[in-house]
């Protein structure tokens, strides 16, 4: 009589103790969840591009406030084709041409650019950096009256002037 209630009394044991060890471990990633650092954007601008229309800035950044601010950078920003729900972009900055597709998709909507470091050799969380995303496009099917909506997003210390 005793192994059956022995029997009984171990699998209630076992089922409480993992029970617990995953209520730990549940309560451990919601914390580090919470704690974890979002950036937070310093500048969000959204803009409503036709075709060939040329958005003209200039960019100064710095790693963090207290630093000292880099020589204001040249900024162009144009798109030229829509195509198979692909848009294709112009950018220019510091005299260093880009180009690239976004899409509307989640991953490929945003395209990054790294301020102080174009060429991304020393990549730092501190970084401040723009991201251009893709929003969306009216009259995709009319090249005269196409209209696309981008968001320009900064993350860091930056000074962001349009021309």
């Amino acid at each position: 009589m005793s192994n059956i209630k022995l029997l009984k009394i171990i699998p209630m044991r076992i089922a409480k103790v993992f029970f617990y060890v995953s209520l730990v471990i549940y309560i451990v990633l919601c914390s580090s969840l919470a704690i974890a650092k979002v950036p937070i954007p310093s500048l969000k601008l959204d803009i409503d591009l036709k075709k060939d229309q040329i958005l003209k800035a200039s960019i100064s950044a710095s790693k963090n406030s207290n630093g000292d601010v880099s020589n204001p950078k040249q900024f162009t920003l144009r798109w030229t084709l829509y195509r198979n729900e692909g848009l294709v972009v112009l950018v220019r900055y510091d005299n260093y041409p880009y180009q690239f597709i976004l899409y509307k998709q989640y991953m490929t909507n945003v395209w990054k650019l790294n301020l102080l470091d174009t060429q991304g050799a020393y990549r730092e969380i501190s970084q401040p950096y723009l991201s251009i995303k893709f929003v969306g496009i009216d009259y995709p099917f009319n090249d005269e009256n196409t209209i696309a909506h981008l968001r320009i997003s900064g993350y860091g210390n930056i000074e962001f002037s349009q021309e």
